[in-house]
C-alpha cells in the first residue's frame, strides 16, 4: 500500500492591532486536515477568528466564526481546528487581535 501524502505549512506572523489579519492555508486537496494556532505573544489576546475553505482557491465558503478558544489568550492554542473528510484547495483564516499580538499557525493534511 502506497504511503499517503502530506501536506505541510508552518507561518508566524505579527496582527496589528485592530486589523483583519487572512493567512491563506494551502490544504491542497487533503481529504483530513488540522490546523493549530498558537498565540505566540507575551500580553495580548487573538479577539477575533473565522475561516473559510475553497474547493478552487477562488470562491470561499461563508467565514465561519470560531468561537470556541476565543479570545486566545497569550502563549496559548487554540484547540485543533479540523477537516474531517472535507476536502479544499485552501482554508482562509482570518485573525484579529485588538491589542495585537504574534500568531503561530501550523497545517499537517493527507
Amino acid at each position: 500500500m502506497p504511503s499517503p501524502t502530506y501536506q505541510q505549512f508552518s507561518v508566524t506572523a505579527a496582527l496589528s492591532a485592530g486589523v483583519a489579519t487572512v493567512f491563506d492555508i494551502p490544504i491542497n486537496g487533503c481529504t483530513n486536515w488540522t490546523i493549530v494556532l498558537r498565540n505566540t505573544g507575551a500580553t495580548n489576546a487573538v479577539t477575533a477568528a473565522t475561516i473559510a475553505v475553497s474547493a478552487l482557491g477562488t470562491l470561499f465558503s461563508a467565514a465561519a466564526a470560531i468561537t470556541t478558544g476565543i479570545p486566545l489568550a497569550a502563549v496559548t492554542s487554540l484547540d485543533t481546528i479540523v477537516g474531517s473528510m472535507q476536502p479544499c484547495l485552501t482554508a482562509r483564516l482570518t485573525l484579529t487581535s485588538a491589542s495585537g499580538t504574534t500568531v503561530s499557525i501550523e497545517m499537517v493534511g493527507s
